[in-house]
């Protein structure tokens, strides 16, 4: 199955808008109760999808005792059991239903990243319109290829790869049955000297249509990531950041999310076209604000136009400098003019 585009394949109107995916995968929490209350949240926004995470901590992790230290907003800093915390994050498949049919209710696309192989059996029953991992299962082959089989295209996060090897996935994902790669630039560095967003239009040179999902709250990287060409953006909702639990701390609350999703839209219109092209309000500002010809001194009819016979003045509905230059000087004077009046040609 082939779509040219997220908003197409989601069935989203206006196609010339940037896709927008609210991030409910860590900040659900695992209730189903505020999983279905952070889809109402993001419906009443407008995202155009919801994104969660089809966990089995039993299959993902072989160290039952690694631990996870994150920071939280009133409780500081928070170690955790990582098994644990993701066993507290796994829905049932009767649970998982309901969230899907709260997204249909809603008219919001649902994108669920698949961690292990158990769950691209239980994802194929949803049947959702596309396959989605993340960037630590970008070597998982084995998985990769039972997500191709389904035919549906597939978005995965960066990261941990180099454009070769997304281009080697592309072609595997491609050869075993699969459809479109979307693909999110995504890092996981605080050293902004290593964040290399220029690999957007590279990515999108190559073939790929590119969005971008931030790991915080550093707002201005979203925006310089549309003007790279990005046009899908992910990002954290939460219902309150002060949740002491994992990822709350780094997302968006509703009203946050709600301004930036309108930045962000303000911002992808403003693009416009790949070349330089006059607004209409500026073109009608001319009249006030470019330069007319005065007359500099008495000319009489007949007599040969020079320039050293004008001045320069505001508004600019008369004659311009340019037009002068191009088309009057060396003909003549067509009447008498006194000096300071405006020159009509």
């Amino acid at each position: 199955m082939k779509s040219s585009s997220l908003r197409q394949l989601f069935n989203r109107p206006q196609e010339n808008q940037i896709f927008i995916i609210a991030d409910l995968g860590l900040t659900n929490g695992g209730s189903l109760q505020r999983a279905l209350e952070l889809i109402d949240v993001a419906g009443e926004l407008g995202v155009d999808a919801v994104k969660f995470q089809m966990l089995d901590s039993e299959e993902l992790l072989g160290d039952k005792s690694a631990e996870y230290t994150y920071p939280t907003i009133i409780n500081g800093t928070k170690t955790e059991n990582m098994y644990e915390m993701f066993l507290g994050l796994e829905f049932n498949d009767t649970e998982w239903r309901t969230i899907k049919a709260e997204c249909d209710k809603l008219g919001l696309g649902l994108i669920i990243t698949c961690h292990v192989q158990s769950a691209v059996e239980r994802l194929n029953k949803l049947d959702l319109p596309v396959n989605k991992i993340c960037s630590w299962s970008l070597s998982h082959f084995k998985m990769i290829k039972s997500l191709a089989q389904n035919g549906k295209p597939l978005i995965l996060d960066t990261g941990p790869i180099d454009e070769n090897e997304l281009n080697e996935i592309r072609a595997f994902y491609s050869d075993n049955g699969g459809g479109d790669v979307f693909v999110l630039f995504d890092f996981h560095t605080e050293k902004t000297e290593t964040m290399n967003f220029l690999a957007i239009k590279s990515l999108i040179e190559n073939g790929y249509e590119v969005g971008y999902t931030p790991q915080g709250r550093r707002d201005w990287l979203d925006f310089m990531a549309i003007g790279l060409g990005a046009n899908i953006i992910e990002k954290r909702l939460t219902l309150s950041r002060t949740k002491p639990e994992n990822g709350h701390w780094k997302a968006h609350e509703p009203s946050e999310f709600a301004e930036w999703m309108s930045r962000m839209k303000e911002c992808y219109i403003a693009l416009g076209e790949q070349k330089l092209t006059p607004t209409p309000d500026d073109l009608a500002a001319t009249k006030n604000w470019y330069k007319s010809a005065w007359l500099e001194r008495d000319v009489s009819r007949g007599e040969l136009i020079t320039e050293d016979a004008f001045t320069y003045k505001r508004p600019g509905n008369g004659i311009t400098s340019k037009e002068v230059t191009k088309s009057y000087i060396g003909h003549k004077f067509t009447k008498n003019y006194q000096k300071g009046e405006l020159f009509e040609g």
